[in-house]
């Protein structure tokens, strides 16, 4: 496979499929394998899982309905319904009951339940997933060809899909130099020391790294570099150090406080995670 320095450049014909369909060929380094992937982005409310919640809601009975439903389930149990007219006696030496017993016991569920439906939508990132595992192809000949016959996967709910499908062919697979992630160099690099990291490798790897996060649903790669973790906080510093000027020359400062070889375990943890997820293709 090309390295970053070698690779091919797009012509015109390739640029404009990738910008008309909002899909991009991504190129991943992981240990002694690498391939290509695809990815997109797109509002969360484009997505099949916010089609799906509408869908619920629309299932869901009326409260007539339900009411409906109980009385005639108390007609068919008869013993049900004598029951519920039988009225107990009160216990005179019963303790006075505690106002706490009646209050609203799960309020934080239903306040997070509101926020979610009232969450704005976000672009989030979509791969070619499918069941939970990253589709990468070692040859750009496989990716298409796999492409071009399925729409089983994760990245098939994209409106241009299907105009993917019929136009991409094994010349467009050539990665913008953004899209090429050598996730087998960060934990290399991070042991070397401060001196020799590489702000722009692992910035690119943070990235990748988030947006796999999202796409696998996979928490422990999202906690790993949420913000403020100690990854976030690392990722933040190269960005100012690769900004320049005096607040570069502080961030380099920073660098040094960091433990290199902690820096280095947890990273060596999310790309571990990642590989799980990896389903390599010939």
């Amino acid at each position: 496979m090309a390295a970053e320095s070698d690779a091919p450049e797009r012509d015109a014909g390739t640029e404009k499929l990738w910008n008309e369909t909002g899909v991009d060929p991504v190129e991943l380094h992981l240990g002694k394998d690498s391939g290509y992937t695809l990815r997109a982005y797109r509002m969360s409310d484009t997505l099949p899982g916010a089609k799906a919640d509408e869908a619920g809601d629309d299932d869901a009975d009326t409260p007539d309905e339900a009411e409906d439903e109980v009385a005639d389930d108390a007609d068919e149990r008869p013993d049900i319904a004598d029951d519920a007219e039988t009225v107990l006696p009160e216990d005179p030496d019963a303790a006075e009951p505690d106002p706490a017993d009646f209050a609203d016991e799960e309020p934080e569920a239903a306040d997070e339940e509101e926020d979610a439906l009232d969450a704005e939508p976000e672009e989030v990132p979509v791969f070619l997933t499918r069941k939970g595992k990253l589709l990468v192809f070692r040859e750009p000949a496989a990716l298409v060809a796999y492409v071009r016959e399925h729409d089983d996967h994760d990245l098939a709910a994209i409106d241009e899909y299907a105009d993917l499908q019929e136009r991409v062919a094994e010349d467009d697979i050539v990665c913008d130099e953004n899209d090429i992630y050598e996730l087998d160099l960060v934990v290399a690099n991070l042991r070397g020391g401060h001196e020799g990291w590489e702000p722009e490798l692992l910035i690119k790897a943070a990235e990748v790294g988030r947006d796999l996060g999202y796409a696998l649903k996979n928490d422990s790669i999202v906690a790993a570099l949420a913000s403020g973790s100690p990854l976030d906080d690392l990722d933040e510093t190269f960005r100012v150090v690769v900004d320049g000027g005096l607040k570069g020359k502080f961030a380099k400062r920073r660098l040094k406080r960091n433990d290199a070889q902690q820096a280095a375990i947890a990273w060596r943890g999310v790309i571990a995670k990642i590989n799980d997820h990896v389903e390599w293709r010939g």
